[in-house]
């Protein structure tokens, strides 16, 4: 099962992609509202409980028969955050791969590339499945992990 991260929200995700209901989706800000918190306000508390909320629905998604991946969605991420989700998915096995998603024409995460070994652009003509999605490695030979890329991330 592959678990993709983004910074997208559903309604994004919806206009992209055909086959989400086969996808698990946490979308962190929805988790928030529902807490009664948001990302100006939130305390060390609030971050504990909404990360084990977090941590839970990864746990109980991964175990899933149905579901073909879960998708990560948080408008607000950063290195700390994949570090942490990272280090939440290491032990669990039923994750394959940890995917990117980002827009090809306006990337937003290209200082998170080197932290993938996938990213998957967001379709810009038409509705597509996620898992016909094509890779940045597959459109142009793109290797995020190789050296000469990590001295210019301009991309």
């Amino acid at each position: 099962m592959k678990f993709y991260v983004t910074t997208e929200n559903i309604q994004k995700l919806k206009r992209s992609f055909l086959n989400l209901k086969l996808f698990s989706i946490i979308h962190v800000p929805e988790i928030l509202e529902k807490y009664k918190y948001n990302y100006e306000d939130i305390d060390e508390y609030g971050s504990f409980i909404v990360s084990n909320k977090i941590n839970d629905l990864i746990s109980t998604y991964s175990k899933s028969k149905r579901i073909r991946g879960i998708i990560y969605s948080n408008p607000s991420i950063n290195e700390q955050v994949i570090t942490n989700l990272f280090d939440t998915l290491e032990p669990l096995n039923t994750i394959s791969e940890i995917v990117l998603l980002d827009d090809y024409n306006l990337p937003k995460l290209k200082y998170l590339y080197t932290y993938f070994d996938e990213i998957i652009f967001f379709p810009s003509i038409k509705k597509i499945r996620l898992i016909e999605a094509k890779s940045i490695e597959k459109m142009s030979g793109f290797n995020p992990k190789n050296e000469e890329y990590k001295k210019d991330k301009d991309f």
